[in-house]
């Protein structure tokens, strides 16, 4: 909206009988049915499964216990777990996961084991154990349902051991810069653990996205998110799988706003100059998330332009002398807080590197639109 249309827009308010209708403060996802989920193994045999399982790095060394192979004991559960799957008429196996009603929860897999003889700690094991393999190894993909009452910290844990070396760490790392708990940090990484589970995809493969419908998901079921997705979110933006500077709530705030009224939140002075940002960045959108755009937005109009035409007042053009230049580049390695302190802002590089690309576009896309030759 630009700033005639804000006024407009203030006058209609102001001559009406009541306030402005309200929009719910953050978006709601919706939840779509997603029964063509599958597994990357999900058209593998039994036995191509079971061939499957020890191959995973996270397999057990050759060491006894208890009378069996720890490796041993997870094959054997393993599959019981298949065997019983394979007596449901369905295709893949996906599809006989959820026809076999696995996706309620681990009790039915639990039953497989009643009639064994066996104590209740052995019986129970061997089954978690396969079921913990097959879940790690991504033969079935189970619903975010199943995995909050799964409660299997290890399984968890292992998932979290097939991280690119030192991605763990760097999570850790920034989770303790931005001021979260170890708490909350554990929290975080067992959200994430269960999006890797529920999607079948590797942590570098995840998006904003798997996010907001695990944010959905919750809402949905408990009324709330569950608990250690805003955790998990920053642990993915610390980890540069999220490419967003926003937490998860601003990146959920109602609305994605025009470009024009983002921009004009600014004030630049300079029509041209304003009108040129805005068809930059219409151009920019689509390409980014909303978040990441939001970024843009206020490093290219605020950082930069904003603060040069504060300090150059008049100024109308793009071709800045080198003085101006030099100028900003100084102002830009501080900036004052909401207290009043003066920081120092240690992404300066990367604004730099930001208007950098924003003349280098301009320069490419005069070739081919007469626009960006001015």
């Amino acid at each position: 909206m630009t700033r005639q249309g804000s006024r407009r827009a203030n006058s209609v308010r102001r001559a009406g009988t009541g306030p402005a209708p309200t929009k719910p403060l953050f978006i709601e996802h919706d939840l779509k049915a997603d029964k063509e989920r599958v597994g990357p193994h999900d058209h593998l045999t039994r036995d191509e499964v079971l061939a499957l399982l020890p191959t995973s790095p996270l397999w057990p060394q050759r060491t006894y216990s208890r009378g069996m192979w720890p490796g041993t004991i997870r094959l054997a559960g393993a599959a019981k777990i298949l065997d019983w799957l394979l007596t449901f008429p369905e295709d893949g196996w996906q599809g006989l996961w959820l026809a076999a009603g696995a996706d309620q929860g681990k009790e039915l897999i639990l039953a497989l084991n009643e009639d064994d003889p066996r104590c209740e700690e052995s019986r129970r094991n061997e089954l978690m154990m396969g079921l913990n393999s097959l879940l790690v190894s991504r033969v079935v993909l189970p619903r975010y349902v199943f995995l909050r009452g799964y409660k299997a910290m290890r399984l968890f844990k292992d998932v979290q051991q097939m991280f690119p070396a030192g991605q763990l760490d760097r999570m850790r790392d920034f989770g303790a810069e931005i001021g979260m708990t170890p708490r909350h940090i554990d929290e975080g990484l067992r959200v994430i653990s269960s999006i890797i589970l529920h999607t079948g995809r590797d942590l570098a493969q995840l998006t904003a996205e798997d996010v907001f419908y695990l944010r959905a998901v919750g809402r949905r079921e408990t009324g709330e998110a569950y608990v250690g997705t805003h955790s998990a979110w920053d642990l993915l933006r610390g980890a540069g799988v999220i490419d967003s500077k926003d937490t998860l709530k601003d990146a959920l705030r109602h609305g994605q706003r025009p470009t024009a009224e983002l921009v004009d939140a600014y004030n630049i002075q300079s029509t041209q100059v304003r009108n040129l940002l805005v068809r930059y960045l219409e151009e920019r959108r689509p390409g980014i998330d909303y978040g990441t755009f939001r970024g843009l937005v206020r490093e290219l109009a605020g950082v930069f332009w904003a603060d040069i035409e504060a300090h150059h007042p008049g100024i109308d053009t793009l071709r800045l002398p080198d003085d101006v230049v030099d100028g900003w580049k100084q102002r830009l390695v501080t900036y004052v807080n909401k207290s009043g302190e003066v920081k120092e802002r240690r992404s300066r590089i990367d604004v730099m590197m930001r208007v950098r690309g924003f003349y280098l576009d301009i320069q490419e896309w005069a070739h081919e639109d007469p626009f960006w030759v001015q």
